[in-house]
């Protein structure tokens, strides 16, 4: 599957000044994504995961920083009894780039 080319990629820092990802481009890269990312509203990449309590879902969210922390890439996270929601986009540039997708490859 093509995930697993996401998955073995590492995130690049963002330094600004890069347009965002064009259309085409995120909708191939969120095809090869899977695991029912979406877009959201705001166009940013978008997931909810869900447990079966707070304890759970907050474990779920300190494994989620582990992966962040090693990437040097970070994702908004909302946690809630039995939810979590990860929301992902390079923040410089308020839009999307492969490190976004690569970063929710990796969380799954």
């Amino acid at each position: 599957m093509s995930e697993e080319c996401l998955v073995n990629k590492s995130c690049s820092p963002c330094q600004g000044g890069v347009p965002p990802l064009e259309e085409k481009n995120i909708k191939r890269l969120l095809q090869e994504l899977g695991n029912k990312w979406s877009l959201n509203e705001t166009d940013h990449l978008y997931k909810e995961y869900l447990f079966k309590d707070f304890r759970e879902a907050m474990a779920f969210a300190n494994r989620v920083t582990e992966i962040a922390e090693k990437e040097a890439h970070h994702p908004d996270l909302k946690i809630s009894w039995g939810v979590c929601t990860v929301e992902i986009w390079t923040h410089k540039i308020n839009g999307l780039t492969e490190s976004d997708f690569i970063l929710a490859a990796k969380i799954g």
